[in-house]
């Protein structure tokens, strides 16, 4: 059974980015409110999550592959190559809700098990999301929640708060942060 968090994020819960952080370092998977939608994502270091998040997605990881959430450029270069001429566009049009499409790193975890040469990466507009990747210290695998499969009978983009996705995914996922909107 999850636990469903109602947070805040300015300023954001040092309290709850502690839990979420536990959660994530103990291979847990959470869902979260992003700049668009919400999402599930898991720590990058964790393969036993990873795999939790492959069995609920609906398509094939090639098919709908992950992105990292990152909170930095210094984070971003630690999974995709960032050329000048990608970094300076990348400072002027960060953070944001777009997915940035790199070539992926040699240093990216062997158990992401993608085979593209590129990753999508992003450094959200969230206040709450930076700050759990910073506390963190490391990128969250991430993917939108609306490619998971359907439990319970109620689609995955038919959900719109925090309280019905816990009622339709609480007994998979491990932590639900809702700001409440």
């Amino acid at each position: 059974m999850s636990e469903h968090i109602y947070t805040y994020e300015n300023p954001t819960s040092q309290r709850d980015l502690d839990k979420a952080c536990k959660v994530l370092k103990q291979d847990g998977i959470i869902v979260y409110p992003t700049d668009v939608n919400w999402a599930v994502g898991c720590s990058v270091s964790s393969p036993k999550a990873l795999d939790k998040i492959r069995k609920l997605k609906s398509a094939h990881p090639q098919e709908q592959p992950f992105s990292f959430l990152c909170d930095s450029l210094s984070m971003i270069s630690q999974i995709a190559t960032v050329e000048q001429h990608a970094f300076r566009l990348l400072s002027k049009a960060l953070p944001g809700a777009y997915t940035y499409l790199l070539p992926r790193n040699k240093l990216l975890p062997k158990h992401i098990k993608d085979k593209r040469r590129v990753v999508g990466v992003r450094i959200p507009d969230r206040e709450l999301l930076c700050a759990l990747v910073k506390n963190l210290g490391e990128p969250l695998v991430t993917t939108s929640f609306s490619t998971l499969n359907s439990i319970k009978g109620a689609l995955p983009e038919q959900l719109r708060f925090g309280y019905e996705i816990e009622e339709s995914y609480g007994h998979v996922v491990d932590l639900i942060l809702d700001l409440g909107k």
